[in-house]
């Protein structure tokens, strides 16, 4: 029996309880025939219709039961919609994959539209290779690999649900091929164009035309450099990053100077005079932001480095200035805040058309080797080439810090952790050259400056 959820009704003790969930307006109801539990919406919004309505629902289930006919019907449209229950039966108890958004829209707008009034036990092959056909007439476009593979986890979690319910046999399931067309080249940015992102964003800033919009685009070029820095996945992983998942480390080197002495000889300086004449021992600082993030994979180590300290230390500075925290304290003591949130603790809105309209005004919306739009996936792959190629980052390294896998030796046998990494990673060569907003063409300012 499921978690007593919020406004639930029992209306037969440990036999009929009616309940809605806080996202709909129709009330649910679950029923127990024998040992089993089923659920089903009323369809009702009003609370009495709703109760008169799920003891209907129980009497035709008992009827049925009776009858030895199933009780939930085979029709794969129900079948269905008792997958999409569970889903929320397993929101309502805890974290599922941020996925689940996407499998609903499929279930909902193209899997039931064609599997709907078919038998659950009928579908087969060729039912599935009419209904490639299909999503491609309705699509206007043959349906790509990774899209069609989506399709076919969701059928699957259908299938499931109909063998867990004893619908149908296991062997009775099609084997679903993914098929489909290879998605396209990813657009990306030149270093060049990178440099120019980060070049205009604070006059970008300035402009904006109120306290809000300001606050929203700073929010922006905080989530780009980080995102620059760490190639980390847009989206989840960074937008819910709370303080208590970060760990800064600062490391101190010694750095000797290579100077010229009066015989033209090049010496190693160890140590060089301050201000007073004494003598202070010439270093170098090392940054390192370790970032515990999930999304689409498990829990992982995303390394930042000097820009991510830098970003982190600004916010700081701009959200907790009343409060005199420093960032070390504000991430010792597990402090549950998000990372991304303005000053008054609001959530970033659309930063997807934000970005956007950022990139179209400064000329580099879309990519010219692939005529796509570029997004923010284009700075992760961007990053990806960026570090192997000025910095020979070795792939293995380069897949931890991503989070993707690069074969089944990683999957099998590589256990290195994030911070193992973590020199490797660094890729000071590529980090100067992303970061480096001196030398930036007039193409990419400001149309509306011009």
């Amino acid at each position: 029996m499921p978690d007593k959820l919020e406004n639930t009704f029992q209306i037969l003790p440990k036999k009929l309880i009616v309940y809605r969930r806080s996202n709909s307006a129709a009330w649910q109801c679950r029923y127990k025939i024998g040992n089993r539990w089923f659920a089903s919406s009323t369809k009702e919004s009003d609370l009495n219709l709703a109760k008169e309505r799920a003891q209907r629902l129980l009497i035709e289930a008992e009827i049925r039961s009776a009858a030895d006919i199933p009780v939930v019907t085979k029709r794969f449209r129900d079948v269905a919609k008792l997958t999409l229950l569970t889903m929320d039966t397993e929101e309502s108890r805890g974290k599922v994959p941020v996925s689940y958004k996407d499998y609903r829209r499929i279930i909902n707008d193209y899997i039931i539209e064609f599997f709907g009034n078919m038998s659950i036990s009928s579908i087969d092959v060729a039912a599935m290779e009419k209904y490639r056909a299909w999503l491609g007439e309705k699509l206007g476009r043959a349906p790509a690999y990774s899209s069609m593979r989506t399709h076919n986890v969701c059928l699957n979690k259908i299938f499931e649900e109909a063998v867990s319910r004893r619908f149908i046999k296991s062997s009775e399931v099609p084997k679903l091929e993914t098929k489909g067309r290879k998605s396209d080249k990813f657009p990306t940015f030149e270093v060049e164009e990178v440099n120019a992102i980060m070049a205009n964003f604070p006059a970008w800033i300035a402009r904006a035309t109120s306290e809000a919009k300001r606050q929203q685009r700073q929010m922006l070029f905080d989530y780009v450099r980080i995102l620059m820095d760490t190639g980390a996945r847009p989206g989840k992983e960074l937008l819910d990053l709370q303080w208590k998942k970060i760990r800064v480390k600062i490391v101190d080197r010694a750095q000797p100077k290579r100077v010229i002495d009066e015989d033209g000889q090049v010496q190693l300086v160890t140590h060089e005079q301050d201000e007073e004449g004494l003598l202070d021992e010439i270093f170098s600082r090392d940054y390192y932001v370790f970032m515990s993030v999930s999304g689409k994979t498990k829990e992982r180590t995303a390394n930042g480095f000097e820009q991510t300290f830098r970003v982190l230390t600004e916010i700081v500075a701009r959200n907790y200035a009343k409060e005199r925290i420093s960032l070390k304290k504000l991430t010792e003591r597990n402090d549950e805040r998000f990372l991304f949130r303005t000053k008054d603790g609001l959530a970033p809105g659309s930063f997807n058309h934000v970005f956007e309209s950022y990139l179209e005004e400064h000329n580099l919306l879309v990519d010219p080797v692939t005529g796509r739009k570029r997004v923010f996936y284009s700075l992760r792959s961007t990053y990806a080439t960026t570090v192997m190629n000025y910095d020979a980052v070795p792939i293995r390294d380069l897949s931890k810090q991503l989070g993707n896998s690069v074969g089944i030796i990683q999957k099998h046998y590589d256990r290195a952790s994030g911070e193992a990494i973590v020199e490797n990673i660094k890729a000071p060569n590529a980090k100067k050259a992303l970061f480096d907003t001196s030398k930036v063409r007039d193409i990419y300012k400001s149309k509306k400056l011009s």
